[in-house]
């Protein structure tokens, strides 16, 4: 499965691309310009939510008729403890991995994009309202919509959160964390941040 992941990283790098190049033109024509710095850390982003959509969404493909599709929820949290996947503890272990590593991006980028989601629990909340609608279409296209898989794409949030959090403690004063978080140098290093440079989100 792991390999099927990242033998999609270059489509999805590729997608990316063509998703964020509008917003970058869009920013160069208006005379906005970014450090380079940033624009790599929206564009990694973007990469992480097509990822995530691929994963999530298209890995098994959509059926043609969402209505006579099996639902399946599981509501009891660690039930994997107990009924282990019948494919074995390998893929066990790999998908539960996977869920960590796949929501490590979203803790970590997301303050960088957005200064709204440069507290904690602001951003703790946007990776937990991102699971959960991931797991709400899961469930209505046919796919498991799972506890386990809220709590562990959380923790892959909150862990990438702590990422973004040690780095902020680090270098916030430095130019490049600054360029990075479109902040003015004497902002980055506190929390929430709101002096942006060339962007209002």
């Amino acid at each position: 499965m792991l390999t099927s992941v990242l033998s999609a990283l270059p489509t999805a790098a590729a997608m990316a691309l063509l998703c964020y190049s509008p917003y970058a033109v869009g920013l160069w024509a208006e005379g906005r310009r970014l450090p380079l710095v940033r624009h790599a850390a929206l564009y990694t982003l973007t990469g992480a939510f097509l990822m995530l959509f691929y994963v999530t969404i298209l890995w098994t493909g959509l059926p043609g008729d969402l209505s006579r599709v099996a639902r399946v929820l599981n509501l009891m949290p660690f039930a994997w403890v107990t009924k282990p996947y019948t494919m074995g503890p390998a893929y066990t272990a790999a998908q539960l991995l996977l869920n960590i590593v796949m929501f490590l991006p979203f803790g970590a980028l997301l303050p960088v994009a957005f200064r709204r989601l440069r507290r904690f629990p602001a951003a703790a909340l946007a990776c937990l309202c991102l699971t959960l609608a991931v797991e709400t279409a899961q469930y209505f296209i046919g796919r498991c919509a799972d506890v386990d898989d809220v709590l562990l794409n959380a923790l892959g949030g909150m862990a990438g959160y702590a990422l973004f959090a040690r780095l902020q403690s680090a270098f916030g004063r430095s130019a490049w964390f600054a360029a990075l978080c479109g902040t003015a140098p004497e902002d980055a290093a506190a929390p929430g941040a709101t002096a942006v440079v060339a962007e209002r989100w």
